[in-house]
């Protein structure tokens, strides 16, 4: 049942038992071909009950053979060839729903373009997108597909990302952005560099991912066989108490043909199934059932700050120019000192002036300073931006009300403070700072409405950067100054309490991921190890998608056990039936055929997207 195949076998059932119902119904002589349609097409049933009892295990394949053995031992053909129409057609259905995570994996590599345009001296070449290199320099226009993933050098565009991300709106594109293979360029042009190509893109990532999800579906069948088991010895028992009371070997096969879980066979599967679809075409990838019902348990929820409550990333959070110069004349020359700077702070720093919209044209000179801070030269101009170290390397004096202004500034914003000095004369100071996301704050709150009793911040970062970031997203709980075998060993005392989720994005949080009982990795352009341990890759760094995650994991528990609440009381009101004499063995195994629609139509409901 879990093998995909052609499912010339399933209709080949269907067909030739439900002809030798029909011909029975008219010709009752015809009774040895309904014999032999039932007997050949409750094989399969037996075939994957066999192989279970084989692993000492009950699972649904079990509760149907043992059915579908009491229909045959009574000799109620009628009643077998019910339970084999309604296995077949769960079969057809499981086949239908993995050759859909099949297609959608085809479907996703198709967005790669067959060729791309790399740059070539002063001339753009056209050449096979599977002969680009890291490190080539591509150019992207309007209409066109990036090839593989990188980092934008020059231009701007906006890209449409939906297919690859679950992004609904259009992405602007500019330097220093990464862009993804297979997204689409709306509108502009941009250059950018190769970086991740061939498995290693993104889109082959996140194809790997869903087909890990496809191999793991298996597992989240497991929910169903942890029914049967529970299940059947419970059925066994009430239907010897029903023979040991009344002898009626007839009514007893009824009560059995009655509780027969054909349906249960493919509704809990056909839940997560749906769930899986329902949560890939949002951008969070699942890899099994058995993660999504995992994820609906958790009550502690840990989230590392680099990267995922922030941007990872510094940018520039406030700014302090010395007075009588002008604003646009500060940013356009520290703009031009750090136009080539590889330090973070000086790449922040040059994003805020650009951004700004001013003009930075290349320095006439430029030296970095490791450790310090930056010094260049601009149409006779001097300017230095850096640290006390940097002021003392270029002879320098740093004035005392210019000290205390410092400290202010460290003490009010915290992080990394530049100092910027024109031609030897303090001109002012920039804070740069990893400031939180701008969903993160909602996103924590709906994860509280969720009834996620302990929300705590992991970080690296000292105690007052922590507790700024803290109190910035109204968080009670963090641990600061944490290596990754703390994160680890903080974990395991969190896991005492009850289930705990993990989420991060760098190679330090891999082993926090892999222990946890969900880790979840965010943005899947991110680091490969953390996306390897994680159960849940959510595509893009949006925040916001994690609450969905975890209602949607929340919705699928509730529909399964909605699935056998269903269950229950088509078979108590079929019991009834079956003890007061109305519903013999083939009335009750119609019954069981006809109320097996519920629970699938309950399941079904996972398909209609929320939101």
């Amino acid at each position: 049942m879990n093998v995909l195949r052609a499912p010339v076998r399933e209709y080949a059932i269907i067909v030739t038992t439900s002809a030798a119902l029909a011909l029975e119904f008219f010709y009752p002589a015809a009774r040895p071909f309904l014999l032999t349609a039932a007997l050949a097409g409750a094989l399969p049933t037996a075939w994957g009950a066999a192989r279970a009892l084989q692993r000492f295990r009950i699972d649904i394949d079990v509760f149907n053979v043992f059915a579908l053995g009491i229909s045959f031992g009574v000799a109620e053909l009628k009643s077998a060839a019910f339970i084999v129409l309604m296995l077949a057609f769960a079969r057809l259905l499981d086949w239908h729903t993995e050759s859909r995570a099949t297609n959608a994996v085809e479907e996703l590599l198709k967005l790669k373009p067959e060729s791309a345009f790399r740059e070539k001296g002063d001339t753009i070449e056209e050449i096979p997108a599977d002969a680009v290199r890291a490190k080539d320099i591509l150019v992207a226009q309007q209409g066109s597909r990036i090839p593989v993933d990188g980092t934008v050098l020059f231009g701007e565009a906006f890209v449409n990302e939906a297919p690859v991300t679950g992004e609904s709106l259009p992405v602007q594109k500019s330097p220093g952005d990464a862009i993804l293979g297979g997204t689409l360029v709306e509108s502009g042009m941009v250059k950018f560099r190769a970086e991740r190509v061939g498995k290693d893109s993104m889109i082959e990532r996140i194809a790997e991912l869903m087909r890990q999800a496809a191999a793991n579906k298996s597992r989240s069948e497991k929910l169903a066989d942890r029914f049967a088991a529970l299940f059947l010895p419970f059925v066994g028992l009430f239907g010897a108490g029903v023979y040991f009371v009344t002898g009626d070997i007839t009514m007893t096969a009824a009560i059995f043909l009655v509780a027969c879980a054909d349906d249960m066979a493919v509704a809990i599967p056909l839940a997560s199934t749906a769930a899986l679809g329902q949560a890939a075409r949002r951008g969070i990838i699942v890899k099994g059932g058995a993660r999504l019902d995992a994820l609906s348990k958790v009550t502690t929820l840990v989230l590392d700050k680099t990267g995922t409550l922030t941007y990872g990333a510094l940018s520039v959070r406030h700014a302090k120019i010395a007075p009588g110069l002008r604003e646009n004349e500060f940013w356009h020359l520290l703009g031009i000192a750090e136009k080539f700077s590889e330090h973070p702070a000086g790449k922040a720093v040059f994003r805020e002036a650009r951004a700004r919209g001013n003009h930075t044209p290349d320095p006439d000179e430029v030296r970095a300073y490791k450790g310090s801070g930056i010094a260049a030269k601009y149409a006779g101009r001097e300017i230095a931006a850096g640290n006390e170290e940097l002021c003392r390397e270029l002879g320098i004096t740093v004035d005392e009300e210019v000290r205390k202004e410092l400290a202010a500034e460290r003490e009010e914003y915290g992080q990394t403070v530049l100092l910027v000095y024109f031609d030897r004369k303090f001109a002012g100071m920039v804070t740069v700072t990893d400031v939180p996301r701008a969903e993160a704050k909602e996103s924590l709150v709906k994860l509280q409405r969720l009834g996620i009793t302990r929300i705590i911040m992991f970080t690296g970062d000292n105690e007052a950067v922590a507790r700024r970031v803290a109190d910035a997203l109204g968080l009670r709980q963090y641990r600061a100054a944490m290596k990754p075998e703390d994160k680890l060993r903080e974990l395991e005392v969190l896991l005492k309490d009850g289930p705990v989720a993990m989420v991060g994005d760098g190679v330090n949080d891999a082993p926090a991921l892999a222990r946890a009982d969900v880790g979840i990795a965010m943005g899947g352009g991110g680091s490969a190890v953390a996306v390897e341990a994680a159960d849940v890759v959510i595509l893009t760094d949006d925040l916001s998608r994690l609450p969905e995650a975890i209602e949607l994991g929340r919705r699928t528990l509730s529909v399964i056990k909605g699935d056998i609440v269903i269950w229950a009381l088509s078979n108590a009101v079929g019991f009834a039936l079956v003890l007061a004499g109305i519903a013999g063995p083939a009335l009750a195994a119609f019954y069981n055929f006809a109320t097996d629609f519920f629970p699938l139509l309950n399941s079904a409901r996972l398909f209609r997207r929320r939101g």
